[in-house]
């Protein structure tokens, strides 16, 4: 897939520490800038916390979708975990937070079209998911997953 594809979003994190340290704010920051950039060489559109910035991101995620109809969404851990319970849209999770409530009244269509990635600091998620998810792949030496640690997968995965 050497083009750009134009029906791909991405969101990533949103701020949501409280309290944070002046380390937490950078390396949030630096972390976005990086993930952006590797976002944009999959797909067109990426969204992160300048977007979100004084909105409600279940409210936004929900109205960019709407706006934009994309083929895909990716998201990445807490719009991974907004997105968890979208149907009729194909999908892939980057370390999303799952509850069992989560696995409730999943459809067929719903498990066929979500992908999800899950890092060690995720474990207990993963376990979770794993149980009712079938595309699901867990990287138990890796803290943390990253746009550029997945990327030939997400291309591989948007490309069927």
């Amino acid at each position: 897939m050497d083009k750009k594809a134009t029906d791909i979003i991405f969101f990533l994190p949103y701020w949501d520490k409280k309290n944070p340290t002046l380390e937490d704010q950078t390396g949030f920051m630096l972390s976005e800038m990086f993930e952006e950039d590797e976002c944009l060489k999959i797909g067109d559109k990426v969204y992160s916390s300048n977007d979100y910035y004084m909105k409600d991101p279940k409210e936004f995620i929900r109205e960019a979708i709407r706006k934009d109809r994309p083929k895909w969404v990716i998201g990445i851990e807490n719009t991974a975990t907004i997105l968890i319970s979208y149907k009729r849209q194909m999908k892939i999770l980057i370390n999303p937070t799952v509850t069992l409530n989560d696995l409730n009244w999943v459809t067929p269509e719903t498990i066929r079209d979500t992908y999800a990635f899950f890092s060690a600091d995720y474990e207990k998620d993963y376990e979770i998911y794993s149980k009712v998810y079938r595309n699901v792949a867990f990287f138990p030496t890796q803290k943390t997953l990253f746009i550029g640690d997945l990327s030939a997968a997400i291309r591989g995965i948007v490309s069927e």
